[in-house]
């Protein structure tokens, strides 16, 4: 027989996956009708014809309806501050997706966002369990430190939102793992927000998976990102034992950046090799993991079906040798990140994706000749040669 907070969880998923699949082709129409559309730009964004890109209005009405009806939030303290900060998030996103935003004023934003949650809803890395020899930290570095992982995880999704499917999965792996996690636990209105997540991003995913019909857009990606970061905040904070060894795991910071590595290793990576370059690590390019993927033979479906494999692969890791000395952990979590790229490489190699000893020389402009470009202004500009390659990202704010 069910329990009854199982009959809620299964309720929260399924009504979340319902309002965000009925909710999709309305806001496809809607954006062709009102033209609020992505174009392919040559840069980053090189996907065929025209996209909706307001797929986050749907993942984020599906997300508060079915966790305000069934994730006992008046069972979180924080949720008041939660839902502001989410909000501010909301609008900014939207208002980017369809006016266009600086940098400077969405970078604001969230920080204030992130500011509100961890201080209003008091919910923050105090412990970082002996990592590089510190446990209790004070308390002005514990909410420097918060406010700096939710405004670096909200930008990470956004910066992985970059070819159909990826984001979406990530998302749906990274909650589904601390969902998995929080119901083991018994936190049980934890469980139910990871999973009403889980449950908005599937009815999403139907739509975005390529040939993607919508895009989440940053409305989409930075609540996605903020969602994560705030479960994964509580995930780190909590104090409870493991259900099996009666132990409290000591590692959570290691193993929570096993379960974000996918978002967080790439900007870790982009940031490194644009300061390589000389250029600055905001100034956007085309050498991120999946384009690096896309560049090896890879297409946009096998490239977040193989990241999405890696993401679970290192989660798996990381949790089975979870009570290893944490420092070691990280040590081994960072060398499987350090190894994404040349074993994917290799492996587009070895199934003959595209011939061995022209995978590295193929160009980035050859990825996009078969592109159907709907931004004549900039395409013509770059074939008469008026835009060098490294000033493309001038066209694209990630």
């Amino acid at each position: 027989m069910w329990s009854l907070d199982t009959l809620q969880l299964c309720a929260a998923i399924i009504t979340a996956l319902v309002i965000s699949y009925i909710s999709m082709p309305v806001i496809i129409k809607v954006d062709n009708m009102k033209r609020l559309l992505d174009k392919p730009d040559q840069i980053r964004k090189f996907h065929k014809g025209i996209i909706p890109t307001l797929g986050g209005i749907g993942i984020f009405g599906a997300f508060l309806i079915s966790f305000s009806l069934w994730g006992k939030a008046n069972n979180l303290e924080s949720y008041p501050f939660f839902v502001a900060s989410l909000l501010m998030l909301f609008l900014i996103g939207l208002k980017d997706d369809t006016l266009m935003l600086s940098p400077i004023k969405k970078l604001m934003i969230q920080t204030l966002a992130a500011v509100v949650v961890v201080g209003g809803g008091n919910i923050q890395i105090g412990n970082l369990g002996g990592l590089f020899g510190l446990y209790q930290i004070p308390i002005w570095l514990s909410m420097g430190l918060s406010v700096l992982f939710i405004v670096t995880l909200i930008n990470a999704f956004n910066l992985i939102d970059g070819i159909d499917g990826l984001a979406g999965g990530v998302g749906i792996i990274c909650a589904s793992t601390l969902g998995i996690w929080f119901w083991n636990t018994q936190h049980i209105h934890l469980s139910i927000m990871s999973f009403v997540l889980v449950g908005s991003l599937f009815g999403f995913l139907i739509f975005n998976f390529s040939p993607a019909k919508i895009f989440m857009g940053d409305t989409g990606s930075m609540i996605v990102g903020f969602i994560i970061a705030y479960l994964s905040l509580h995930f780190i904070g909590s104090n409870t034992d493991i259900p099996i060894t009666g132990r409290i795991l000591t590692t959570k910071p290691i193993i929570a950046l096993s379960i974000l590595i996918i978002p967080i290793f790439d900007t870790m990576r982009i940031f490194v090799v644009r300061i390589m370059k000389k250029t600055s690590p905001f100034r956007a390019d085309y050498n991120h993991i999946h384009h690096v993927l896309l560049r090896n033979g890879y297409t946009h479906s096998s490239a977040s079906v193989a990241l999405w494999a890696v993401n679970i692969l290192i989660i798996t890791v990381a949790f089975a040798f979870r009570e290893i000395e944490i420092n070691i952990l990280l040590l081994l979590v960072g060398l499987m990140a350090l190894s994404i790229l040349p074993v994917l490489i290799r492996c587009s190699k070895l199934y003959h994706l595209i011939p061995a000893d022209n995978a590295q020389k193929r160009s980035p402009k050859r990825v996009y000749q078969d592109v159907e470009f709907t931004r004549p202004d900039s395409f013509t500009a770059i074939k008469r040669g008026e835009i060098k390659n490294e000033k493309m990202a001038n066209y694209d704010d990630n």
